[in-house]
């Protein structure tokens, strides 16, 4: 494609993804109100319903907008059953915007639509932080190391957040997705981590921990997903829709989690929370390896086993 073309490309995305999302806000207004002026369950439950299917048609015809205008071939390998009623904790790496709704275009209806632990400025921000906030989306707070000094207790106010939405998610299939690293992967902040890894960030464990705790009874499982821009180091969302990212690869996978870390105190129980952040930080080398060799040509020549044909 003529470079000049590319730009061209990333404008008819965005103006295609706008219209989308106000056609179906629509919708989700009046399901939105209703559920936030009742507080009875027989009225609500039927609204966080419409919500949902708002939601899912939404993100459907985002999808068909940024996939179809950027032509960029998405390749999926899903290693579990399809389960659309199942309750699951996913977690996953994330690089770029794209991620997100790459998530919801590969993962459902096979997998439980999914909720995302979000950062609380995007509350705010227009139709997206109503639909989030409808979806019961857990709202989390980042405060930095000198916060954190200043006031320990601050520590809980996010763990107190994912308890919360998960007696919620308890009653839904959902699966509950957690970018373990806290925020977008990328050399500046690779670096400013002192990151061990090539592609991703050290992940944070005490969100999935809290996550897997809450919901231990009636959890289905907990999956992996691995997202990797093949041949682009540093994808960004941009690039994606002017169509410069020519492949996307996804896995998702079922993870063998240890018995004796679905039930622990996090906070409280150093001795489990150490076992907890080595079991995590197992997982994220083993898929470091994976992403880093699809992203970067110069890591390695070895791609995934063939995955799937591309959806």
């Amino acid at each position: 494609m003529k470079r000049w073309l590319e730009p061209l490309r990333g404008a008819i995305a965005v103006a295609g993804m706008v219209l989308v999302t106000l056609f179906w806000f629509i919708p989700l207004l009046p399901a939105s109100l209703v559920k936030l002026a009742t507080p009875w369950p027989a009225v609500r439950t039927p609204a966080t319903r419409a919500v949902l299917w708002v939601a899912r048609w939404w993100a459907r015809g985002v999808n068909a907008v940024i996939v179809g205008v950027s032509g960029t071939r998405v390749t999926y390998d899903q290693q579990v059953p399809d389960d659309p009623d199942g309750r699951y904790v996913l977690i996953s790496n994330h690089q770029c915007w794209a991620d997100v709704m790459l998530l919801c275009h590969v993962v459902e209806p096979q997998l439980p639509f999914p909720r995302y632990f979000i950062k609380e400025r995007l509350r705010w921000l227009p139709v997206v932080g109503l639909a989030c906030w409808a979806l019961d989306f857990p709202f989390m707070k980042r405060h930095s190391r000198a916060e954190l000094e200043r006031n320990p207790g601050l520590r809980n106010q996010d763990m107190e957040t994912v308890r919360r939405a998960c007696a919620v998610f308890r009653e839904w299939p959902v699966s509950i997705v957690n970018y373990a690293e806290g925020t977008r992967s990328t050399a500046a902040k690779r670096a400013a981590a002192g990151s061990p890894y090539a592609a991703l960030l050290p992940p944070k464990a005490g969100g999935t921990a809290f996550a897997i705790n809450a919901m231990r009874d009636v959890l289905d499982g907990v999956l992996d997903m691995s997202v990797a821009y093949v041949n682009t180091p540093e994808p960004r969302f941009w690039d994606f829709l002017c169509g410069r990212i020519p492949e996307v690869v996804i896995r998702v996978r079922r993870l063998d989690v240890p018995r004796d870390l679905f039930d622990g105190d996090y906070s409280a129980d150093s001795e489990y929370r150490e076992r907890f952040k080595r079991w995590l930080e197992g997982v994220w080398a083993e898929k470091d390896a994976e992403v880093s060799a699809l992203q970067d040509p110069r890591q390695s020549a070895t791609r995934f086993d063939r995955l799937g044909d591309a959806r």
